[in-house]
């Protein structure tokens, strides 16, 4: 049985569990998940001497030799079922069909555990009802005539005239679902906590001898559809697809790369999300929103380019939004405000905002006056809390919460009010 720990992601450094050769491992492959995710800084800060790792920008599982390690978004600490709320977010930013629901058997199983008994299950279906399967031409010699004679290879009859060289079709599991379900089963049996879970998945990847255990292409998976004989693998597919969307997957990199690492950064994963939020948002208000890269105008600002993730824009009012995944202070908001505010002139907007994560240090709604002269009159300070999402109606809560918020926020642009509770770059 794998030993697992779970860390908070920017939370303070903790006793590693594991052996001191999954330390040295893990200090080896940090600062390439660096570069395969493209953060700034290495993810795992390790100190031998004390023994001690922490945890910054990144949120999922790593599999080491004998230990996982189990990392918790800061976003999502407060949340007891976090880990399917985390799974959760990463379905709906890749727009997967897959909505997540934990009963009393998974309720407090680790993160690649409640992804192994996914695809467990749909595999263990499959191995009674089948998968999917088409036709492969294949070329053999045999005692008899099987399909068609491979006319150009008759001359070998002189030499064996007791074989004989065909060409036939095969209707065989060799196809992407089941490679793409075979790779999963594969990956998530190194890196599942049960001992369990870990003999069936290892069993289920050799049901199918005749298919791949390669990972499919990433055109090939986004293109795959299931019929209705075969939706009961739907989940697993999307599991499979889920692990699959990022560079640290093992696809890539070096052959001995680090092929159990599934990390997303934290600081993408909650932007992509509050997109999401978003736009579905906007869409049930009346009103528009979408990343700042579709925008005519931000493209031809290029200092803007980094600064805007979303906007969000009515008939007559347009506000321009950067996103954080860190927690709100008040140096943050300011240090952020002030590129914000200068795109937000280019743009031409009438406010500006700011999405941080939900904490105690910040009152939900609250509105800065801008002070500059010639570009949006008020700073908006908003927030999306994403715990809860694995319950009933949880998705649903945070896009009610946020549309109001934006509501509000189109609100304000229009009747631009005068005063406000802190005035930026100042006092109230």
């Amino acid at each position: 049985m794998i030993g697992a720990q779970t860390l908070l992601e920017g939370g303070p450094a903790q006793p590693f569990t594991g052996t001191a050769s999954d330390l040295a491992e893990l200090r080896l492959r940090s600062s390439e998940l660096a570069t395969r995710l493209g953060l700034a800084e290495e993810p795992f800060v390790i100190d031998e001497a004390a023994g001690t790792v922490e945890v910054r920008g990144v949120a999922g599982f790593v599999s080491l030799g004998d230990s996982t390690i189990e990392i918790m978004p800061h976003f999502l600490r407060h949340d007891p079922g976090w880990r399917v709320s985390m799974l959760t977010i990463l379905t709906t930013v890749h727009h997967l069909e897959w909505v997540p629901r934990v009963d009393r058997g998974t309720r407090h199983a680790g993160l690649s555990d409640l992804l192994g008994m996914i695809v467990a299950g749909a595999m263990g279906r499959a191995s009674s009802e089948g998968v999917p399967r088409t036709y492969v031409e294949r070329t053999a010699v045999t005692a008899s005539i099987r399909g068609q004679v491979d006319a150009g290879r008759m001359w070998r009859r002189v030499v064996d005239p007791y074989s004989v060289d065909c060409r036939f079709s095969e209707f065989v599991a060799d196809g992407p679902v089941t490679s793409a379900l075979k790779w999963a089963c594969t990956e998530l049996a190194g890196a599942v906590q049960q001992p369990w879970l870990e003999s069936e998945l290892r069993a289920y990847a050799d049901l199918f001898p005749e298919a791949s255990r390669d990972l499919p292409p990433p055109a090939i998976m986004d293109g795959l559809r299931l019929t209705p004989q075969f939706g009961f693998l739907g989940e697993a597919l999307d599991v499979a697809r889920m692990l699959a969307m990022g560079p640290q997957n093992g696809t890539g990199g070096r052959a001995d790369g680090p092929t159990r690492a599934f990390l997303w950064s934290t600081e993408q994963l909650f932007g992509d999300f509050v997109q999401v939020v978003a736009e579905r948002a906007a869409k049930s208000a009346g009103f528009t929103a979408y990343r700042g890269g579709r925008s005519r105008r931000l493209n031809d600002a290029s200092a803007a380019a980094g600064t805007v993730d979303t906007i969000v824009e009515s008939d007559a009012e347009l506000v321009a939004t950067s996103v954080c995944a860190r927690d709100y202070t008040e140096d943050l908001a300011d240090e952020i405000a002030a590129g914000l505010i200068s795109a937000g002139r280019g743009l031409g907007a009438s406010d500006v905002a700011i999405v941080f994560p939900a904490s105690m240090g910040l009152r939900p709604g609250t509105q800065m006056r801008v002070r500059e002269a010639g570009g949006p009159s008020m700073l908006h300070l908003l927030t999306v809390d994403p715990s809860g999402l694995g319950e009933s109606g949880g998705m649903a809560r945070v896009v009610n919460e946020f549309e109001l918020d934006l509501g509000m926020v189109l609100t304000i642009a229009q009747r631009r009010p005068v005063g406000s509770r802190r005035r930026l770059g100042g006092t109230a």
